[in-house]
């Protein structure tokens, strides 16, 4: 039985490179591979000495002294932690073995680690972080803050998580009657 080209089961091969076709594709990739190389060579190194240190809150804080003076099972020790899509952010972070939460320092300009200061408290349970207190103006400030209020046994981040969202409006309420509500000190 003779079969015709148009026969459905008829497998065809597609039309093959002619070697001056494939010889031509050789010297465009190597003229491609070789642009890369020479991109790659002509980009100069750094010098090491134009290369800045940059000082961050871990190469100022002695963290090994600051779990000396920490209630027991408290220990602080330095953690790169991203907030939102804002670059990483070298920290101080604060933990318990049992306790639900973290409390978090971190500078306001991570290469200025002893001037304002954001306090974070991190719920390990549900994976939230909230920032506790308005930005403290100082790190020695922050510290003192966490060692001695924040890392407390009788801290309860849940009520200053909620003093912290009524406490902007405290600030600017008008005194009612002879009660100024401004006045209330916040941090005791």
């Amino acid at each position: 039985m003779k079969r015709h080209e148009n026969s459905p089961n008829v497998i065809r091969s597609e039309a093959t490179e002619t070697a001056t076709d494939s010889a031509a594709s050789d010297d465009t990739l190597r003229g491609l591979v070789k642009d890369l190389v020479t991109s790659f060579q002509s980009r100069s190194v750094p010098d090491l000495q134009e290369i800045r240190e940059r000082t961050t809150i871990r190469n100022i804080v002695d963290y090994r002294e600051i779990d000396r003076v920490l209630d027991p099972g408290w220990a602080a020790a330095p953690e790169i932690v991203q907030f939102g899509n804002d670059p990483l952010a070298d920290t101080l972070v604060f933990s318990h073995t049992n306790r639900p939460y973290e409390v978090v320092l971190k500078p306001d300009d991570v290469f200025v680690p002893t001037d304002d200061i954001e306090v974070y408290v991190l719920d390990r349970n549900n994976g939230t972080r909230h920032q506790l207190i308005h930005t403290l103006p100082t790190l020695d400030g922050a510290l003192e803050h966490t060692v001695f209020k924040f890392t407390h046994k009788h801290f309860d981040p849940d009520a200053i998580y909620q003093m912290s969202m009524i406490g902007p409006e405290l600030r600017k309420a008008p005194p009612i009657g002879d009660t100024d509500l401004t006045a209330i000190d916040m941090d005791d």
